[in-house]
């Protein structure tokens, strides 16, 4: 186990996470050599496989962020032990990255670790620091420099880097706000961080032969072309993603072209994924040289996750819906801006939009009595309706 304590260690995430489950640091070595470190907390000390707690983590699967409700895949005691914070110490699986000058992986190391974050920022503190660029937080200066030029890499690779916005509901008092997200800087530093994360650790799983999930993802089509051909910044990326063929987890490597890597498996949450904690297993078992799971035990949990995941899901999408129906209820809006993207079943009206001002891409029923084009706004009307779906008229 490495002591790490003495790096500088930021924690950057949102104003109000409820798991905490990743950090970042820079190491200078001999003759200016850097080392990007990532740092994932380690609750696989905290319960044994096959317990209770790993038990009922397996049938929640993850957590679950309801609009008005946070439901944790972790017993609120673990989550105490296992979060990173400010000033506190704590053990984790950490990954040491040494980049090439064109941004490709050198050489990294994968290793436990205790970790003394200097530093829990969110995502806007981070971003005045590298807006201001202080010369005293050089440290994380230097890590934007190092996973500016990994993107780059990545987008030689063939990485589609998505610069969409994202969005999100919250309730104040009595109203229902949705809000439309920009990605920043920092936000692009940590998923960053956490993709390369998930490639080294693939890495080290592969090398030592051991059984995981891994993510496959290929691309049916020339992204370039498509991007070329759209200018619109809000439906280039709704557009591309029809051409692209949906992820799925596999016990066998093979690329992930939307990220331009030869190999990657999730491992960044383990305190809210379950099979994100499964890998971090595996690999804190191999370091640890303790008895790893059997391909045979991994894809019988693989197969249940896929499973109880879908079902997260449509909670998921049904608490978002309710609450999509309330806001457009309540707004006073007398039109809505959409993009058509395409019909999902033309004959009972279903069709997949995009909502620009929101950032929302979202199943709807609309009602249209001519014909539709994609990558054009159309202005249409909410229909107050008892419907599972939203329901518009252009």
């Amino acid at each position: 186990m490495k002591d790490l304590t003495d790096l500088k260690t930021y924690i950057i995430d949102s104003d109000d996470p409820h798991e905490v489950d990743d950090a970042i640091s820079l190491e200078i070595k001999e003759g200016n050599k850097k080392n990007l470190w990532i740092h994932i907390s380690n609750p696989c000390k905290l319960f044994l496989h096959d317990s209770n707690v790993d038990l009922n983590a397996r049938k929640r699967n993850s957590s679950l962020y309801l609009i008005d409700q946070y439901v944790p895949m972790l017993p609120k005691n673990i989550l105490e032990k296992a979060n990173l914070a400010q000033n506190k110490v704590s053990e984790t699986i950490s990954a040491a990255i040494e980049f090439n000058d064109d941004g490709s992986i050198n050489k990294y190391e994968i290793t436990e670790a205790i970790i003394k974050p200097k530093y829990q920022l969110t995502y806007e503190d981070a971003n005045e620091i590298l807006e201001i660029e202080p010369k005293e937080e050089i440290e994380l200066i230097e890590i934007k420099k190092l996973l500016d030029k990994s993107i780059k890499f990545r987008k030689k690779q063939g990485a589609i880097i998505f610069e969409s916005p994202n969005n999100k509901i919250k309730l104040y008092e009595d109203k229902i706000i949705l809000t439309k997200l920009e990605k920043t800087i920092s936000q692009i530093i940590i998923e960053e961080s956490m993709i390369l994360m998930g490639y080294v650790t693939s890495l080290f799983i592969d090398k030592y032969d051991l059984a995981a999930a891994y993510r496959i993802q290929k691309i049916n089509c020339n992204p370039s072309e498509i991007l070329d051909r759209y200018n619109d910044s809000h439906i280039k990326f709704i557009i591309l993603k029809q051409y692209m063929g949906r992820s799925y987890i596999t016990t066998k490597p093979g690329n992930h072209e939307s990220l331009g890597l030869k190999m990657y498996v999730q491992c960044t949450s383990p305190l809210r994924r379950y099979l994100d904690l499964i890998i971090q297993r595996q690999v804190y078992n191999k370091i640890n040289n303790y008895e790893v799971l059997s391909i045979d035990s991994v894809s019988k949990i693989i197969d249940y996750s896929k499973n109880r995941q879908s079902e997260n899901n449509n909670i998921f999408k049904n608490d978002k819906y309710k609450y999509l129906k309330l806001f457009f209820k309540n707004e006073e809006k007398a039109f809505y801006k959409i993009i058509f993207v395409k019909w999902i079943n033309q004959k009972k009206n279903i069709a997949l939009v995009y909502f620009p001002d929101y950032s929302l891409e979202i199943l709807i029923t609309l009602f249209v009595s001519i014909e539709i084009y994609s990558n054009k706004i159309y202005k249409v009307k909410y229909i107050i309706n008892d419907s599972n779906l939203l329901e518009f008229i252009y």
